[in-house]
């Protein structure tokens, strides 16, 4: 009887050091021959879009993309993960004990492609502030065939993916007039993009003159003979429109715990007609802004620590304030872990901590009309080629995946 109970409970003890054994080894820890010892390890999940890329930890190839890698033991690897016609991504990750250190990397197309959107012509494209419409003039050619095309147009740009040429094409506003040519037009959107403020200058010269300005709702067309001069409203209109701007702005802010980010996120804000680079920028999903050349992320946790002499990519206080590359302007993709960066003839994407730099296009192109799509699928841009029938200055989509 003894030797019976003495039996049931070294099998019960076996069968608890055995579960105990492989809930340790499940929670990541593992044997060290090297040491002689059981050592913690850590997990790195590595997913990419578009997926099926090889992962290299090191310098070694060791799997592919969307997997799962445990047992690593705790210390920093250098990751690559290449895919063939993308540019490579490759970044310094940290595995740390008991921990799952995700890696969601995004690959960028090596060779783009690019294609005309407009084949009519575009002057002064204006992206509206929810980032889903695109205004721009058509010139006015006063022949039986171009005649129509002329005038101001909008498009809703779609998430669907479906190119330009096939759907989702824009809509004209208001026709253009020998008398009336919207080519040589300002426009200005209204802070909840539903209307576009049209200024005509009189003159040849900025300030020369008198201006016509005009409203326009973007979800109708307007006949020109109905068009009405809202001059003599223009400042009571506008200001309403800063007062919505400047409620948007002070709502942003003050969601900011940290006082110093909340101290220069609010000494300098967007306002109508203002130069981009004096504009705060913020990320569609507002947890990230951009001033000067700096990147802010309110998500992080980490507490703030003091840097010197920052360089790109590299963390100024914690994982809060990241210096961008170089560029003479910022925009963000819609996916706000990306940002464009437009530079002297060349337009690049880069991780918000300034990382991983993929160069997109290079050649002629407008650095003030850089346009994302909604789903981050493509940008648009203007520029022309330099041929007699392709020299007016047209709208051209990149694609981006």
């Amino acid at each position: 009887m003894n030797k019976r109970l003495l039996y049931s409970v070294l099998t019960i003890l076996i069968v608890l050091l055995i579960a105990g054994v492989a809930i340790f080894f499940v929670k990541g820890y593992s044997f060290s021959p090297k040491n002689g010892m059981v050592v913690g390890t850590g997990i790195l999940s590595v997913a990419s879009m578009p997926d099926g890329a090889s992962v290299y930890i090191d310098g070694h190839l060791t799997t592919a993309t969307n997997t799962t890698l445990s047992s690593l033991q705790p210390k920093k690897y250098k990751l690559r993960i290449v895919k063939e016609a993308f540019i490579p991504w490759e970044k310094e990750v940290e595995v740390v004990e008991g921990l799952v250190t995700e890696i969601k990397a995004t690959l960028f197309p090596a060779i783009p492609t690019i294609y005309p959107l407009t084949v009519n012509g575009a002057v002064n494209p204006s992206l509206s502030p929810d980032g889903d419409k695109l205004v721009f003039a058509v010139p006015f050619i006063d022949d039986s065939h171009s005649r129509q095309k002329g005038g101001v147009w909008v498009w809703t740009m779609s998430s669907a993916p479906i190119s330009f040429a096939r759907g989702a094409e824009p809509h004209q506003l208001v026709a253009s007039s020998a008398n009336l040519d919207f080519s040589k037009a300002k426009f200005t959107w209204s802070p909840n993009s539903k209307q576009v403020l049209v200024t005509l200058q009189e003159g040849n010269l900025p300030g020369e003159g008198n201006s016509r300005n005009y409203l326009l709702d973007v979800d109708k067309q307007t006949n020109i003979a109905d068009l009405k001069d809202i001059t003599p409203i223009l400042s009571a209109t506008t200001k309403e429109w800063v007062i919505d701007q400047k409620a948007k702005d002070e709502a942003r802010v003050n969601t900011i715990a940290d006082l110093k980010i909340k101290e220069i996120a609010s000494s300098s804000g967007q306002t109508l007609g203002s130069a981009p680079t004096s504009q705060i920028k913020w990320s569609p999903d507002e947890t990230k802004f951009i001033k000067g050349s700096k990147l802010y992320d309110l998500t992080s946790k980490n507490t703030p620590k003091e840097q010197t002499t920052p360089i790109a990519g590299q963390i100024l206080t914690g994982n809060k304030e990241y210096v961008l590359p170089t560029a003479l302007d910022y925009f963000w993709l819609p996916d706000s872990k990306h940002v464009i960066l437009v530079g002297d003839g060349k337009i690049s994407i880069s991780e918000v901590d300034g990382g991983n730099v993929s160069e997109i296009y290079a050649g002629k192109f407008d650095g003030t009309t850089v346009f994302p799509w909604p789903d981050s699928s493509k940008m648009v841009i203007l520029t022309s080629y330099n041929t007699s029938t392709a020299s007016s200055p047209n709208l051209f989509g990149v694609n981006l995946k």
